[in-house]
């Protein structure tokens, strides 16, 4: 008997640390984007000028990380977007870009910043 809640103990903790669940559906047009220790999920990502988009960062690291204590960043510079997902959570912004061109983005948190090319992308904005 024991040794059959230990087995469903440990089945518990192993789904729960390697499974997470997709964000809820979001109206619009939104973008989610995954970061961990690894980088980002997607290392580009299209949109339109002159449409609103919403950016929604997830970051699948928890608070135990000893880079950055699980935060993680999506940020772009030229278009003024700044978002830090806590720990095993989200955050999101809306914005609109209104000139076409190709953008860097980036986490510089943890996990060696801008430096670090895992932990950028491009933004492809199109007219």
């Amino acid at each position: 008997m024991v040794s059959v809640l230990v087995l469903g103990a440990a089945g518990y903790l192993l789904v729960n640390a390697f499974w997470r669940p997709e964000p809820p559906p979001m109206p619009g047009n939104t973008i989610d984007i995954a970061a961990d220790m690894g980088g980002f999920n997607r290392k580009v990502v299209r949109v339109r000028a002159g449409e609103p988009v919403t950016v929604r960062l997830t970051s699948l690291d928890n608070s135990h990380h000893t880079d950055g204590g699980g935060k993680h960043q999506w940020a772009v510079d030229e278009l003024g977007v700044d978002i830090i997902a806590p720990p095993m959570g989200s955050k999101y912004k809306t914005f609109t870009p209104t000139k076409p061109g190709t953008y860097t983005f980036y986490c510089d948190i943890c996990c060696g910043g801008r430096a670090n090319p895992t932990m950028s992308g491009k933004l492809i904005v199109v007219g």
